[in-house]
């Protein structure tokens, strides 16, 4: 670090209270933030992620984001029945970093040592630019091991990423909010081509699905006609090639599917189910993008011009805080269903805790100890993320419910007038 890290605590981000921010300073320069937003158990969770700097960024770029995340993390593991406060980190860097493993891997290490110096009960999970290979190298790291999770299989963990465990619970709470029977047929666009959006896309093609879109870093391909993408090809072509092998695979579609360099032309494609698992803030109302664009994400788009060109009739929160909160209550006035993200994209962190637990009770697990954890954590996932979505369901109110309150206001708002006199 290249210099002692900065802690402060009882602050304030964007009017959120928070019980301690830490931030070190590393080679790049690299600002790392850790934002843990309450202090109510005796551990925290929540991923680190790396994220360029824009050039046009402003001095605190990254803090509004941490402090969102943090506060989604603790509604996560409440939602989750998991006993530990929310947090996250941002590691704002260069293009350069994110791309380099071994630089990340450093910087990571020494920021995790400096925040477990100063709150012991600190856990550390993968996330954007972070996957189990560098979670693996840290847990290496002395004494480390109690501070990281979502590790490998060959390291004693659950390889959250490649079984898909945040999908999992994401396309489970979409079946849980559609009749029976409807899922089938329906289409679907998903941004994020990635750890959560690829297998999202998997799951969702195999329940019936039509997969219209899909995008990464480098672009998005579309379907040319109405049955849709090879979700399960694609799917195998980035597990072995990652980016660059979706963009490939559109030779392998004979003229059913196209390219696009624009990974944004995404949010025009007409469907039923929309899938953000990103980044934060992708959707914004029109007042709110120049903020937006300055402090946390360049490429937010007009949540009013998606809607009028999507026509999108759910939202799946894949990522953490994809859209501003007045975008989601602006959808749902138009009778879109936003499946909130703590709710529905939990199961990473569900699996994350249970691996933890496991190894936090005696080391790494192995074989046989393995595939047992990997059962009872899956299957926690899905009952979790189903029981809650069915509770959302059940307290939706009907129009008569809605016109009751509104007569209950109005009675509110009259002056009472006193009976004519006889």
């Amino acid at each position: 670090m290249s210099q002692e890290p900065r802690v402060d605590r009882d602050v304030e981000i964007e009017g959120e209270p928070f019980a301690l921010v830490v931030t070190t300073h590393h080679e790049g320069p690299t600002v790392a933030r850790t934002a843990i937003h309450r202090q109510n158990f005796a551990r925290r969770i929540g991923g680190a992620r790396f994220v360029p700097r824009p050039a046009d960024a402003d001095g605190d770029y990254g803090l509004a984001e941490v402090g969102r995340l943090s506060c989604a993390m603790t509604e996560k593991s409440l939602a989750a029945m998991i006993p530990a406060d929310g947090q996250k980190s941002v590691l704002v860097t260069t293009p350069e970093i994110v791309d380099d493993a071994e630089r990340k891997v450093r910087i990571l290490t020494e920021h995790i040592r400096a925040v477990a110096a100063i709150d012991p009960g600190v856990i550390f999970g993968p996330d954007m630019n972070v996957p189990e290979e560098i979670q693996n190298r840290a847990s290496h790291v002395d004494g480390l091991l109690d501070h990281v999770t979502g590790l490998s299989i060959a390291d004693g963990g659950l390889s959250i990423d490649h079984r898909g465990y945040t999908a999992e619970g994401l396309v489970e709470g979409i079946a849980a909010c559609v009749p029976e029977g409807r899922l089938r047929g329906m289409t679907a666009t998903v941004q994020g081509f990635g750890a959560v959006g690829a297998h999202a896309a998997r799951r969702l093609h195999e329940r019936g699905v039509r997969v219209r879109a899909v995008s990464n870093a480098l672009g998005m391909i579309f379907a040319l006609d109405e049955t849709g993408l090879d979700a399960d090809g694609l799917f195998r072509a980035w597990q072995t090639g990652g980016d660059e092998a979706v963009r490939a695979f559109v030779t392998e579609t004979g003229g059913r599917a196209a390219w696009s360099d624009d990974p944004d032309a995404l949010f025009s494609i007409p469907c039923d189910i929309f899938v953000p698992a990103a980044r934060t803030l992708v959707l914004a109302m029109p007042d709110q993008l120049e903020r937006v664009r300055g402090t946390e994400n360049k490429n937010v788009q007009d949540v009013t011009v998606f809607f009028e060109r999507t026509g999108a009739r759910i939202v799946a929160e894949g990522a953490n805080g994809p859209l501003t909160n007045e975008a989601e209550r602006w959808l749902e006035e138009r009778g879109v269903l936003v499946l909130p993200d703590y709710i529905v994209n939990c199961g990473g962190l569900i699996g994350c805790w249970v691996e933890w637990e496991e190894r936090h009770a005696g080391g790494r697990p192995a074989g046989d100890q393995l595939e047992v954890m990997h059962g009872r954590a899956l299957e926690r996932v899905r009952q979790t993320v189903r029981e809650n979505v069915r509770e959302l369901m059940r307290a939706r109110p009907t129009f008569r419910d809605l016109a009751s309150r509104a007569v209950d206001r109005n009675r509110e708002k009259l002056e009472p007038v006193p009976p004519p006199e006889r």
